[in-house]
C-alpha cells in the first residue's frame, strides 16, 4: 500500500533527507550482511546438487590384446559408441569382450566401469572344406541325418562363389525340439555349434536353445535346439586361417584333432522365412532303456528294451539289478525312415512330490537313474507331461 505524502516543503524535505540516510545505512548493512548470505547459499546449492556422474575410460585394443587403437570416455550408464578400425591386409570382423574372442562385446549395454574391448582382424583365405547339418529331430532333413549318419543332397551346404570370404547357406524346415550342428563328416569334426549363433533372437523372442553335448564340450560345440518351428535360411562364415585346436583338453589328440578344432571369428546367421514350407509328416516315437548293466551302454533296439504304448501312455517291464545305472533314448519314425531322437528320459522326469518312485531309484551322473534294488521294474512315462513313474514289482 501506497504512503500519502506530506503537504509541505519543509516536511518533504525532511523526510526525503532522512530517507537518503535511511537508505545509505542500509545499503552498507545490507550489503555487509549479504556477501555471506551469498556465500552461504551457494555452499548450500553446491551441496544439494547432485555429483556429476563418474566418467569411464574405454580402451580399444589391436587383436594382440596390447596395442592401443584408441581410448574413449563415456558417462556412466552410457553406452559407448562402435567405430570400424583399418588395418592394412587384415578383414575387420567385429568387436569382442575378451582377448580370447570368446565373446563378441555388446554395445547396447551400459558402461559401468574402465572397459576393454578388443578388435577381431582376419586374413582371407580359401575355405576348401564342404559343411554339412547334422542332428537329429521330427522335420524331414534331420530325421533323414540321424545325428550325421546320413549326408546327402538334403543336408549338405552350398558354398557362395567368392574370392574375399567364405559362406555356406542351406534352407530347411525345423520342428520345435530339433538339434543340429554344422560339421564337415558324419564324425563330427570342424564342428560349428550354439556358441558360433551370432543372436537366437528375434522381436524379443528366442528361437533357439542351448542343448549342451555328449562328454566335456564348450558352448561353441553344444547342441542348437530349435525353439520355433518354421523354415529358415543358415549361413556359416568360416575364415579358416584363423582355426585353432584345443589341444589342452583331456581327450585331445593328433590323430582325433579335428574334433576340436574352434574358431573365434567363424559365425553362424540365421533368417526365419515363416512357417514351414511342406506339411509336417506323421511321426511314431518310441522309448527304449540303455544302460550300464541292462545294454552295455549300447543302443540296443529290441521287444525287451522298447516301452509298449497304449493311449499315448508308455510302459515297459524289465529286469535289473541293483546299482544298475540307465537311461532312456527315443527312437523316431517317419514312413520308413528312422532316427535316434532328440528325447531323454531321466531321473529328472520323475515328478518332485512322488515320493514312492524315489524309494526305488537314485540319481546317477548326468541325471541319469541307478537301480536301488535288484528286481522286476515298470517304468510308466508320458509324453505328453513328460512324466516318469517307477515301481517294482
Amino acid at each position: 500500500m501506497r504512503r500519502r505524502g506530506f503537504t509541505t516543503a519543509t516536511a518533504t524535505a525532511a523526510v526525503l533527507m532522512c530517507a537518503a540516510m535511511a537508505l545509505s545505512a542500509c545499503g552498507e548493512k545490507e550489503t555487509a550482511e549479504s556477501a555471506p548470505a551469498v556465500e552461504n547459499a551457494a555452499a548450500a546449492d553446491t551441496e544439494s546438487a547432485a555429483p556429476e556422474a563418474a566418467g569411464h575410460t574405454v580402451t580399444f585394443y589391436d587383436s594382440d590384446g596390447t596395442t592401443v587403437l584408441d581410448t574413449t570416455e563415456v558417462a556412466d550408464q552410457e553406452c559407448v559408441a562402435e567405430y570400424t578400425p583399418k588395418k592394412e591386409g587384415s578383414i575387420f570382423v567385429g568387436w569382442f569382450a575378451t582377448p580370447q574372442m570368446s565373446h563378441r562385446y555388446d554395445f547396447t549395454q551400459p558402461v559401468t566401469e574402465d572397459t576393454s574391448i578388443f578388435a577381431g582382424f582376419v586374413t582371407y583365405a580359401c575355405d576348401t572344406r564342404e559343411y554339412a547339418i547334422v542332428g537329429s529331430g521330427t522335420s524331414p532333413v534331420l530325421l533323414e541325418s540321424n545325428w550325421g549318419a546320413v549326408i546327402g543332397a538334403a543336408q549338405k551346404m552350398q558354398k557362395e562363389e567368392s574370392d574375399t570370404e567364405n559362406c555356406y547357406t542351406i534352407t530347411l524346415d525345423l520342428n520345435a525340439g530339433d538339434e543340429f550342428q554344422f560339421a564337415i563328416d558324419s564324425s563330427w569334426n570342424n564342428q560349428r555349434g550354439y556358441g558360433y549363433l551370432d543372436t537366437i533372437e528375434l522381436d524379443g523372442m528366442d528361437y533357439f536353445e542351448n542343448s549342451g553335448s555328449l562328454g566335456d564340450a564348450g558352448v561353441k560345440r553344444s547342441n542348437i535346439k530349435c525353439a520355433v518351428a518354421g523354415n529358415y535360411t543358415f549361413t556359416l562364415t568360416t575364415y579358416p586361417g584363423e582355426d585353432v585346436y584345443e589341444t589342452d583338453n583331456a581327450n585331445y589328440t593328433e590323430e582325433n584333432r579335428e574334433a576340436f578344432n574352434i574358431n573365434p571369428y567363424d559365425t553362424i546367421t540365421w533368417t526365419y522365412n515363416g512357417a514351414a514350407s511342406a506339411d509336417a509328416a506323421d511321426t511314431q516315437t518310441d522309448y527304449y532303456i540303455k544302460g550300464a548293466v541292462v545294454t552295455g551302454w549300447e543302443d540296443v533296439y529290441s521287444d525287451e528294451t522298447k516301452f509298449t504304448e497304449e493311449n499315448g501312455v508308455y510302459t515297459l517291464r524289465v529286469e535289473l539289478t541293483e546299482g544298475d545305472e540307465f537311461m532312456f533314448t527315443s527312437m523316431v519314425t517317419a514312413g520308413d525312415t528312422s532316427s535316434v531322437g532328440t528325447e531323454y528320459i531321466r531321473y529328472t522326469n520323475i515328478a518332485g512330490e512322488d515320493a514312492e518312485s524315489f524309494t526305488h531309484v537314485t540319481e546317477g551322473g548326468n541325471a541319469n537313474l541307478i537301480a536301488a534294488e535288484a528286481g522286476t521294474y515298470v517304468f510308466t512315462y508320458d509324453p505328453a507331461e513328460k512324466v516318469l513313474t517307477v515301481d517294482v514289482e
